[in-house]
């Protein structure tokens, strides 16, 4: 499900026309809500921090390699980020936790496991984004590349982030349009990141995208 930069979704998760600032406003109220404190005052208050740019890609490179690890705050810290919010579901139901044509994929082809995180990284300057990683383990690895192939299409659906079903938040969806996935033979993972505050580049977005899909399974 990859963006197209001329369709974004809409809070329904359909495919529609709209400005970047309800989304972002969406977002905090779903990743504030999830943890149980503020993430941001308002997503107005965000717009006067420096904007964060990617980093080298030798610091890409070492954060990735703590990634693969395990090691999130390492990962971060290599990105001069921290992490302040997280929170993790583990075996969800495939099909109840997803929609569209993926969804009609795993009514045809049970997973074996799904587990989800959703985690919000800050950076000095007050930027502040969300990201989700999904780890779908499937029967075999020909089912895992089926299902990225219908993953990785646009507007085929997508495996939905817990926290809006857990607050019931009106079926929110990141935009995709930071958005990384991989295979490791039956194990398929799929990472999105979002702005909630601030003015992040889209580069430096696809750089947590990229660095948040090569972590293992919690």
């Amino acid at each position: 499900m990859p963006y197209n930069p001329n369709q974004p979704r809409g809070p329904d998760g359909r495919w529609i026309k709209t400005g970047g600032v309800f989304g972002a406003a969406v977002l905090a109220a779903v990743v504030a809500a999830a943890s149980g404190g503020d993430v941001v005052t308002s997503v107005g208050a965000g717009l006067d921090a420096a904007t964060s740019r990617s980093v080298s890609d030798a610091d890409a490179a070492n954060s990735k390699k703590a990634a693969r690890k395990g090691d999130r705050a390492e990962a971060w810290r290599r990105l001069a980020l921290k992490e302040i919010r997280k929170q993790i579901k583990r075996d969800l139901r495939c099909a109840v936790q997803s929609y569209g044509r993926v969804q009609q994929f795993f009514l045809r082809h049970p997973c074996d496991k799904l587990d989800q995180l959703l985690f919000v990284v800050q950076d000095r300057n007050g930027n502040t984004i969300a990201g989700s990683v999904v780890w779908v383990k499937m029967p075999s690895a020909e089912s895992a590349a089926q299902l990225r192939g219908v993953e990785d299409t646009y507007g085929s659906g997508d495996v939905t982030p817990f926290g809006t079903e857990v607050l019931e938040a009106g079926g929110f969806r990141f935009t995709g349009k930071h958005y990384r996935s991989r295979l490791d033979g039956k194990l398929f993972v799929v990472a999105e990141t979002d702005p909630i505050k601030g003015r992040p580049s889209d580069a430096f977005l696809k750089q947590v995208a990229e660095v948040a899909d090569v972590l293992p399974p919690p």
